[in-house]
């Protein structure tokens, strides 16, 4: 901080971070430079020992020297006016957690952040001797890190409450918890301090604040605003949740800027960072119909920020998706309200099912699906989007009996309302090939294959997409009964005419690839094309998928496989581990290709 016995100096941040404390501490270490001190409380326009602000603003410098004028709590550089000495020279302090930029160009800013988390958890295991690094770091993490949050932590816990009881009073109750009297003469409480800046919000209107109660929800990571999309939007009516008023993008955009002057959250480089403690606490905090009113604006926020429409290149997509992914896993599936908000959801899972990271997702698919049978029919088309989503990921992860049972249900209920031969019906009949083959009904599997393919070129045409895929998938089906040589006819077929159709790199491309690739291998005789097949389609992963995609792992599985079986040799011990491992991950030791991996490596003498 400057030196400089006149000018104006603003530490400026969130409320919790210590600017009082500075402030203090500055004072202190600087009262002799001035003639007189005056601390003046900006909330209520007075000085901290009670007398009005006239009575500072007149006080005489002693031996001529300038005064100190310490403001704390300024809300807004608008609000400076009223505490103005005139003409008077001197230092004006103030502490503010309004937005930094307000100040600039006629004070000297000084930002106070909260601490990082290695002060943070050093704080904590200093004054709470028995704390262990990784349950301060989780304490830390519910807290953002906040000095006057950690402070109330540190004295429940010298309490001797559990870290667990601590951070589930912390979610449940946070009035017990932060309620309290803060510690070094906090006015107030942080619970306090958070209950004034909703209101403040809601003094000026009312969305505003249920706007920032949906972003808490969303947190801590930041919202981008950059990621909000030009297609309408509907909000809730203030008083009635079932009325929706029109809300156009732009005046959501216009929003986050004043949501980042409330102190409970910043708005920069057009990123809303709402405090962790906020979002950690919201739901204990918030009443029932301001829960409600919170999770419909969750709702609007998560249809505004979908990347789908946008961006109909598949990578750009993937760019856009990592944006806002933070926000959609931040949401509880069964607090979504409406139909929209579903679909998307069910969006967001799907896209990362095609990462590879159906394992994740699985459980939050599956509470999704029972989210919308309660809210709306089962055979509601949005309902109908998620059943399909969660038999994809059943399907990656080789739950095939979960895969038929629902894919069963869901081809019943598509018949019911758009026909056997309704293309949403023979979409959904076609994913069900797979499972149904790898649960040991290999004919059903290639009759139901041939049924759907014939239905669908009528359909559709030879060249669709969904026909493509469905053809691809008889191939498989034709692999799994031992029909070797039709797989091999059917797979090289299909394949050049989803190259074609869809470039050598689609995700349908690929699968297609790995599934010959594997038919080269099996048949026994055509072992060199198998080799090329797996390389080639190991690098065109490598390129579109990532390295970490489970596919990866399976691909170059085979790729080894075939190798060893062919030259009695590994083509790469270390890829051939990384491959176990990520199997062993996704799909446990019970694999077909963790055991077959495990079998070769014993067989050259390899120990893992």
């Amino acid at each position: 901080m400057s030196q400089a016995p006149w000018g104006t100096t603003v530490l400026v941040g969130p409320f919790g971070v210590g600017k009082r404390h500075i402030a203090s501490e500055w004072v202190h270490l600087n009262a002799s430079r001035f003639g007189s001190v005056h601390w003046i409380r900006a909330r209520d326009g007075e000085l901290a020992h009670g007398h009005p602000v006239a009575e500072a603003e007149s006080a005489l410098d002693v031996g001529g020297k300038p005064a100190l004028v310490v403001i704390d709590g300024l809300r807004s550089w608008t609000d400076y006016d009223r505490f103005q000495r005139g003409d008077a020279a001197g230092h004006v302090l103030i502490t503010s957690s309004g937005p930094a930029a307000e100040w600039g160009g006629w004070a000297e800013v000084v930002p106070v952040l909260p601490w990082d988390r290695r002060e943070a958890i050093g704080y904590l295991r200093t004054n709470i001797g028995s704390l262990g690094a990784e349950d301060a770091g989780r304490i830390a993490h519910a807290l953002g890190n906040l000095p006057l949050a950690l402070a109330y932590a540190e004295a429940w816990l010298n309490r001797g409450c559990t870290v667990d009881g601590f951070l589930n009073a912390l979610r449940d109750r946070p009035r017990a918890v932060l309620g309290g009297a803060g510690p070094d003469h906090y006015p107030g409480s942080l619970i306090a301090r958070i209950e004034e800046a909703r209101n403040s919000l809601a003094s000026t209107d009312r969305w505003i604040v249920h706007l920032l109660d949906a972003a808490a929800l969303l947190g801590p990571t930041p919202l981008p605003a950059r990621s909000v999309g030009t297609r309408p939007l509907y909000r809730p009516d203030d008083d009635t949740l079932s009325t929706e008023i029109a809300l156009h993008p732009a005046e959501l955009s216009k929003a986050f800027p004043v949501l980042g002057k409330c102190g409970l959250s910043t708005f920069d480089d057009a990123l809303l960072h709402v405090s962790p403690v906020y979002c950690t606490t919201v739901r204990g905090l918030l009443a029932q119909e301001e829960k409600r009113q919170a999770a419909r604006w969750t709702d609007v926020l998560l249809v505004a920020l979908d990347p789908r429409d946008s961006v109909p290149d598949r990578r750009r997509a993937r760019e856009r998706w990592q944006l806002v992914l933070p926000s959609f896993l931040a949401c509880h599936p069964h607090e979504v309200v409406t139909r929209e908000a579903l679909t998307v959801m069910a969006a967001a899972y799907d896209h990362l099912s095609d990462l590879g990271r159906w394992q994740e997702v699985m459980a939050w698919v599956e509470v999704l699906y029972r989210r919308g049978m309660e809210l709306f029919t089962q055979d509601d088309a949005a309902v109908l989007g998620v059943g399909d989503v969660l038999l994809r990921a059943y399907t990656s992860a080789h739950r095939y009996a979960d895969a038929v049972k629902l894919g069963a249900v869901l081809r019943e209920r598509r018949s019911s309302v758009w026909g056997p031969m309704g293309i949403d019906t023979l979409r959904c009949t076609s994913a069900v090939i797979i499972p149904l083959g790898g649960c040991g009904h290999v004919a059903d599997s290639v009759e139901l294959a041939q049924e759907t393919l014939v239905a669908q070129t009528t359909r559709l045409g030879a060249d669709h997409r969904d026909t493509l895929l469905t053809k691809s998938r008889r191939a498989v089906a034709e692999r799994m009964a031992g029909r070797w040589r039709d797989a091999v006819a059917t797979g090289e077929a299909v394949l050049e005419a989803q190259q074609h159709v869809l470039g050598p790199a689609h995700p349908d491309v690929l699968s297609t690839a790995y599934e010959l690739a594997c038919a080269y291998y099996e048949s026994g005789v055509h072992t060199k094309d198998a080799i090329d097949l797996f390389a080639e389609t190991l690098r065109l992963q490598g390129q579109m998928l990532g390295e970490d995609h489970p596919a990866m792992a399976r691909t170059a599985a085979g790729l080894e496989l075939v190798h060893f079986e062919a030259y009695g040799a590994l083509e790469s011990a270390e890829r051939c581990w990384g491959a176990l491992e990520r199997l062993r991950q996704e799909f446990g030791v019970g694999d077909r290709d963790v055991y077959r991996l495990e079998q070769a490596c014993q067989a050259l003498g390899m120990r893992w």
